[in-house]
């Protein structure tokens, strides 16, 4: 339950630098991060939202990082649905292989058989294209800085 970065996790070595997903950083309030999935992504649009300090359950979240969370998830929502025409976004917190408070936000369209919906989602095949997934995080950071609410 460390605060501090832990040079082996996947999530603080994002928020160091060390690893860019496609389109690079989308929104970063100085609390939350979000990034899309790193490549090899499995659809485009599938983003992670993380804490930037070192947290492994959401017990420990400060008041302020607690606060944000939910505006920020609504409108990462709507920027999915907007931009991926996701019938669903499902937003999902396991912090089990990366044990860093993370969230997947994950666009399911109507093209994702009733067989893949829900948990099954996670199975799917990684190599979603690069560059599809580096424009939808483009746009997404395009519609966030568009509403005032949410610094850009």
């Amino acid at each position: 339950m460390s605060a501090a970065p832990v040079g082996d996790c996947l999530a603080c070595r994002a928020n160091r630098g060390e690893l860019t997903a496609p389109g690079g950083v989308i929104y970063d309030d100085g609390r939350w991060r979000v990034e899309h999935q790193l490549a090899p992504a499995v659809l485009p649009g599938w983003l992670i939202l993380k804490l930037l300090r070192h947290v492994t359950s959401l017990a420990e979240l400060t008041v302020a990082e607690a606060a944000a969370l939910g505006p920020l998830l609504a409108r990462l929502t709507a920027a999915l649905e907007a931009e991926t025409g996701a019938e669903r976004v499902y937003s999902v917190l396991l912090a089990e292989a990366v044990t860093h408070v993370h969230f997947h936000l994950i666009p399911r369209r109507a093209t994702i058989p009733a067989e893949q919906r829900g948990p099954a989602i996670f199975a799917l095949p990684a190599g979603a294209p690069e560059v599809a997934c580096a424009a939808i995080a483009a746009r997404i950071a395009d519609r966030l800085r568009a509403h005032h609410d949410l610094p850009a």
